[in-house]
């Protein structure tokens, strides 16, 4: 394992959320790092002064290698560089107004790696910590104590707020070059062992304009940014630019707002919410566009195996880790869930991985393979009252399922079982209605609806 991989031992495990995180960025170019704030650089990936698209992707490629593979940053910069300069971007050169700029540099890749691979392991934390949320609802705010270590940082050390505390959309590191800091999951327990408190930090931010001075037209720019006023009158403020939760931002929303439903007590605007969400017409763009990419993805990687082209393969293989929100669980199902003992997400996840598995050329052999039209019905077909939903308890699974006379759409999710740590979609097919009815009669599915 090469000392890079090391990064997503320290950030518990394997970095495939934080593959994930980064993966899912858009692309943004930008002439300085601040024209790109906040919570904007977690959903694009920009390289200030990067105006050349294929600098941009070949960047990102490698950005991408180095977290998924783990490169150190020697590896990285070995690899990028000759790239870089056979597009032109190295070196020093003159901008518009004539003032010398940097383009790509020794010093400059060391900063794109260690500000990428930062985030997006932190981002992939965020998403681990919010699905224990239930368990462990206490994060506790750990500063590297060294000699490098932001006195500002070392302020919030061992400070304790909630998962859901709104002060973690301001302090969730990094918060900023370099930070080192993370984020450590407590439960109840484990709080009142170590004698800590439970801090309200709602108050505690104070967003406010700041000045930037732009370093090549000397222009002054005014962007958002927040400090965190402690009790006491100690100050912290994250550099200008990451004053934001990259986790929050690019994928915890949903999750952060599923946690939230249960805590509405009004049952008619509770179910109102889910109906807005799961309406959202953003939301159906969002998930036809995941789908169509993850199906253009999956079907070269088909072509590839059949026509033996290894790099097609290697290139376009289903990614487990590559997942969207298909739509949040109506009131009726969770609670059906709550009386079997399983405490859902209240979020219906689908993986490239399971859409591959759907979309599988067995399936469009035998004609249970669905269009993509199809396929982005589902939060429809799902939320529909007229769709039908079984238990099957040998497995696990809510059958969503949609009669279409002799022919039924069957969407599967299962709770626990290997590698489920969310509401998981593992299947969505076409099968015979007769079938069901069968299961149904025989005993095999518990109707739910």
């Amino acid at each position: 394992m090469s000392k890079g991989a090391s990064l997503s031992i320290a950030f518990d495990k394997s970095p495939t959320d934080a593959v994930a995180y980064f993966r899912s960025k858009g692309y943004q170019i930008s002439d300085e790092w601040h024209d790109m704030l906040l919570d904007a650089h977690a959903r694009a990936f920009t390289v200030a002064r990067a105006s050349s698209m294929d600098v941009l992707s070949a960047i990102r490629k490698k950005v991408d290698a180095a977290i998924a593979d783990g490169l150190t940053p020697k590896q990285f910069r070995d690899q990028l560089t000759p790239e870089l300069q056979k597009l032109g971007w190295w070196g020093k050169t003159k901008n518009e107004q004539g003032d010398e700029i940097q383009l790509g540099s020794p010093y400059r890749l060391n900063t794109i790696y260690r500000t990428n691979v930062q985030t997006a392991y932190m981002a992939g934390r965020y998403r681990r910590l919010l699905a224990r949320a239930k368990t462990h609802p206490y994060w506790q705010y750990v500063a590297i104590d060294d000699g490098q270590t932001r006195p500002e940082h070392k302020r919030l050390n061992g400070r304790v707020f909630r998962f859901d505390d709104p002060i973690w959309q301001t302090i969730y590191p990094p918060n900023g070059w370099g930070c080192r800091c993370r984020v450590r999951a407590l439960t109840e327990a484990q709080v009142k062992a170590r004698g800590l408190t439970v801090e309200d930090g709602s108050n505690y931010v104070q967003p406010f304009d700041a000045e930037i001075t732009s370093r090549e037209s000397g222009e002054v720019k005014t962007v958002p940014h927040a400090r965190v006023n402690l009790p006491g009158g100690d100050v912290m403020t994250p550099d200008i630019g990451w004053a934001y939760s990259p986790g929050q931002s690019a994928f915890g929303t949903d999750m952060a707002v599923a946690q939230k439903l249960g805590k509405v007590e009004d049952a008619q605007l509770r179910a109102e919410t889910i109906q807005a969400l799961n309406n959202s017409e953003a939301r159906h763009k969002a998930f036809e566009g995941w789908t169509r990419k993850s199906i253009e993805r999956i079907e070269r990687f088909q072509a590839a195996r059949r026509a033996q082209d290894k790099a097609g393969l290697k290139a376009n293989g289903p990614r487990a880790d590559h997942k969207t929100v298909v739509t949040f669980l109506s009131d009726d199902i969770n609670q059906r869930l709550l009386d079997k003992g399983i405490d859902p997400a209240r979020t219906l996840v689908l993986s490239e991985k399971a859409l591959a598995h759907a979309h599988s050329e067995k399936h469009q052999d035998n004609n249970s393979v669905l269009s993509l039209s199809e396929y982005t019905q589902l939060s429809a077909w799902i939320n529909n009252p007229d769709t039908r939903v079984y238990w099957e308890p040998a497995r696990n699974e809510v059958l969503f399922v949609v009669a279409q006379g002799e022919q039924s759409i069957k969407v599967v999710v299962r709770y626990k079982g290997k590698g489920i740590d969310l509401d998981t979609v593992i299947n969505a097919l076409k099968v015979d209605s007769a079938a069901i009815n069968q299961s149904v009669a025989g005993g095999l599915y518990e109707v739910w609806r």
